[in-house]
């Protein structure tokens, strides 16, 4: 659990990023490469990247690991470009980029001899990585950089507008599903203890594209403070397969005609087609799906129409 412990002054002072964050899109991204959740959503985007990565573009995931701890220096604060960000990550002070990768090695990362020698501060090293980053940035993520955009300001929007009608409290009592607001602590579902005092520097909220799961944050609680967090996706790839949870879940079957229903609005015989079922089955999965509060239906002359619900997109984020 993570308890972020605020003050009224650090109420007062709390924001949300302008816009999509370049360097934490990155980092995400990484993640999302290698591991297989959240397939419904980013599934293509994974196919076509994992071909698109660069030689140069490996050292990134050579300095992330898929799971645990992630260096602080990676995501410098308030980066509205890439650029901008790469530029301030080789500005990191030789102090820090030490502790980072101390650190990385502390929780049991292997870390390769190039970033054992960054560590020592030895800045070849560093502008290699930094080559690697915009590298990775224009062949990965460029091409799909203003849906990126367009979408994290849908999130933006959300969070200004509960804003302007509730304050900081309203804002921070419907974040996230795994936020709970009990002032005046913030508690964030988190895989390690952690504890931050803001103490009056307040939060600056950033929703973004490619985090999936829970929350995160920087170690260093000496930087500015930051809740990273992933936005609420509603489109899903069209040629997305149910992950192993959902189909365990649900069944296989019925896992895919809740996906097909999220990709797109149809009636029962369309459904049948699309799932390549017979249509009394796909009308009794759509049935069960519905009396579950996944799916709603509504009559348009003979047939009935499905959309997916909040809920159904809820149950597949998580599967």
């Amino acid at each position: 659990m993570l308890e972020i412990h605020f003050t009224d002054a650090d109420l007062a002072k709390l924001t949300i990023a302008e816009d999509a964050d370049p360097m934490w899109e990155l980092l995400m991204s990484s993640y999302r490469i290698r591991r297989p959740e959240g397939e419904p959503f980013f599934g293509r985007w994974r196919r076509g990247s994992r071909s698109a990565v660069p030689e140069s573009g490996r050292l990134l995931m050579a300095a992330v690991p898929p799971y645990g701890y992630c260096p602080d220096f990676l995501t410098p604060p308030g980066a509205r470009t890439v650029g901008d960000g790469i530029a301030a990550m080789l500005e990191t002070p030789p102090r820090v980029l030490a502790a980072d990768v101390a650190e990385l090695a502390a929780q049991g990362t292997r870390v390769p001899p190039w970033l054992r020698r960054l560590g020592d501060g030895e800045p070849r090293e560093l502008r290699r990585l930094g080559t690697a980053l915009h590298d990775y940035y224009r062949q990965c993520l460029a091409p799909d950089w203003p849906a990126v955009r367009r979408t994290v300001a849908r999130d933006r929007r959300r969070l200004q507008s509960g804003l302007e009608r509730g304050g900081p409290q309203l804002l921070l009592s419907t974040l996230h599903p795994d936020i709970t607001w009990n002032p005046p602590v913030l508690h964030v579902r988190f895989p390690v203890d952690q504890t931050l005092h803001l103490a009056g520097r307040g939060l600056r909220l950033l929703p973004t594209f490619f985090a999936h799961g829970m929350p995160t944050t920087y170690k260093d609680p000496g930087l500015p403070p930051v809740l990273v967090y992933s936005i609420g996706h509603t489109t899903l790839d069209s040629d997305a397969e149910p992950g192993p949870s959902l189909a365990a879940l649900l069944g296989r079957t019925r896992a895919r005609v809740l996906m097909t229903v999220a990709i797109t609005r149809c009636n029962t015989s369309e459904l049948a087609e699309l799932t390549d079922i017979a249509l009394a089955t796909a009308s009794q999965h759509a049935s069960v799906l519905r009396a579950s509060g996944l799916i709603t239906s509504t009559r348009a002359g003979k047939s009935q129409i499905h959309e997916i619900t909040p809920l159904g997109l809820g149950v597949i984020r998580a599967g």
